[in-house]
């Protein structure tokens, strides 16, 4: 939700939540624990860096990116790709519908092009994934890809009805080695797939259909190896976003925008048996005017998801949170507003695509400060301590993340988009985060609706350091006989390094006469004072220093 809308509920949010009932997110009701300091930033997972690498663009929206092996499949609603660094209807732009790769690695645009089309049909508009063909509609939209747990075969659901000619009606299958459409592999639903999750054994799909293959299957269903129907059928009386089969666990997690999972009151996220298809044992409760959008898993256990709130008022979850997939019991919220539309977790840290704007309840990103939306935001894995106080979803003492130093951000898309959301989508390994969406401008450049990032040592990682403007320091006297110099500033912060060492330094002074090094984020810079003893006049400057090396110098200032 924007923080307009915020504003607007906020008058009835005191009524509201009298009536509301939040299950508590600690497992203890009475006793409060003992408030954790916040963790040091050598105890914290190390990010990605936070400049933004070349990668090809689309001139639409990307709403599902998936990571397989070296080669990244994009998906989404567009017509053409195109180089990075080059404008719509530039040198290299093709043609691509819908469906696209480039190389992990190197960025480079591959030759991956399906023909995805739908069905031209009459009728009412049917919202803004749909396109107008004459007097007709026209859905070929793809919203979510998925590989296969050996990587050997993606799966692509949305609106269409074909590919490349040949009917596949909101489902397909490809070869990952030849990129061929799988001919075995046809299966038929009546209506939007916008959720998948592979197994070895099984496909697993929501969205807003009704039949597959001709039989009853109510927004949820699951097909063999084969594109069979299994008889795996519980069903959700609103459409499902997202799913993750967990088979270690024997369950499958479901977040969508239902109210009810197989008849039984379950807003929003709950788990249903992997092999019967009936309702799992499940402790996570959300507000119950959310729509849960994405579901990531760890592979150890733990499933890590976002939504956004279309009700108002100031309890809602919009950021995201962690449960425990066999027991469902929470882990952590983070208590933050913002929707968020993606969610990913590698090497500790979740990484997730959203408009983040206050996370007050883990005292991060207040609204009000200096950015409006953090798009692009990272957290730890796990609970690093536990919360001060109350808030939107987080009570006082529950266990709480720690919003880690990654800070590249987006604009919101297009000035005629229905939705400026920025980035709709991110998938993540041990090397690279990538990001999709609507946007059209990555850390202040031209790049439109893809972008990635590197870790550290990887060939190529673009740095992020030390933000401007970084303003000269003020120059004055000291009270007193001898008159020192009193330099004063404040620092700025870093997109990428919690903390900064900053230097004094002075004209005709080759090394630095002062050092010292704080924390520091974007909406907490610290200002810093130092006399230069001995010396009655100078000229100074400041410089910056981060833990890659990257630094940044202030204006000069003197007396």
């Amino acid at each position: 939700m924007s923080r307009a809308r915020r504003r607007v509920s906020a008058a009835t949010a005191v009524l509201a939540a009298a009536s509301l009932t939040v299950v508590p997110l600690s497992p203890a009701a009475l006793a409060v624990p003992a408030l954790a300091a916040a963790p040091a930033p050598q105890d914290l997972p190390t990010t990605m860096t936070a400049g933004a690498l070349p990668t090809p663009q689309t001139d639409g929206i990307v709403l599902s990116v998936a990571i397989v092996g070296n080669t990244v499949y994009a998906g989404g609603k567009f017509t053409k790709a195109r180089p990075a660094g080059v404008a719509a209807g530039g040198a290299g732009e093709v043609t691509r519908n819908n469906l696209m790769a480039f190389d992990l690695t190197t960025g480079e645009l591959l030759p991956w092009a399906p023909v995805v089309t739908g069905t031209p049909y009459s009728g009412s508009d049917p919202g803004p994934y749909c396109k107008a063909s004459g007097s007709q509609w026209v859905c070929d939209t793809v919203f979510r890809i998925k590989a296969s747990p050996d990587g050997k075969k993606i799966y692509a659901g949305g609106d269409f009805t074909k590919i490349d000619g040949k009917w596949r009606t909101r489902v397909a299958r490809f070869d990952t080695a030849t990129g061929a459409l799988d001919s075995d592999f046809a299966p038929s639903l009546n209506s939007r797939v916008r959720a998948i999750s592979v197994t070895a054994d099984a496909v697993y799909l929501g969205g807003g259909f009704t039949t597959v293959n001709g039989s009853t299957r109510t927004r949820l269903a699951a097909l063999d190896a084969a594109g069979a129907l299994t008889p795996w059928a519980p069903t959700a009386d609103r459409e499902v976003f997202a799913l993750l089969a967990a088979p270690a666990q024997g369950r499958v997690v479901v977040g969508g925008a239902f109210d009810r999972i197989n008849g039984d009151t379950r807003p929003s996220l709950t788990a249903v048996e992997l092999a019967t298809g009936a309702n799992a044992p499940w402790q996570v409760r959300t507000p119950g005017s959310e729509t849960v959008t994405d579901i990531a898993g760890d592979g150890k256990g733990a499933a890590y998801f976002g939504a956004y709130d279309y009700a108002g008022g100031d309890v809602r979850f919009e950021g995201r949170g962690s449960a425990d997939i066999a027991t469902g019991a929470t882990r952590w919220f983070d208590g933050c507003y913002g929707d968020t539309q993606a969610v990913t977790v590698s090497n500790g840290v979740v990484y997730a695509a959203s408009h983040t704007h206050d996370c007050s309840a883990i005292g991060a990103a207040p609204d009000n400060g200096p950015i409006d939306y953090y798009r692009l935001t990272a957290e730890t894995a796990d609970a690093v301590r536990s919360a001060p106080a109350t808030v939107n979803t987080v009570r006082r003492g529950d266990p709480i993340p720690e919003l880690l130093t990654w800070f590249p951000n987006t604009n919101g898309g297009p000035a005629d988009s229905s939705f400026k959301n920025g980035p709709w989508a991110i998938d993540a390994n041990s090397q690279y985060v990538v990001v999709g969406g609507e946007f059209t401008v990555v850390n202040g450049k031209p790049q439109q609706s893809l972008t990635r990032f590197a870790a550290r040592g990887v060939p190529g990682a673009v740095h992020n350091g030390p933000q401007v403007p970084f303003r000269a320091p003020t120059v004055s006297r000291e009270f007193g006989v001898t008159g020192s110099p009193v330099i004063k500033w404040t620092g700025t912060w870093d997109a990428q390094n919690p903390e900064l060492r900053y230097e004094v330094m002075r004209l005709g002074t080759a090394e630095p006469i002062y050092t010292e090094t704080k924390a520091s984020r974007p909406w907490s810079v610290p200002s810093f004072s130092y006399v230069d003893r001995g010396a009655t006049s100078g000229t100074y400057w400041i410089r910056a220093v981060d833990a890659d090396g990257a630094s940044i110098g202030s204006p000069q200032a003197g007396i």
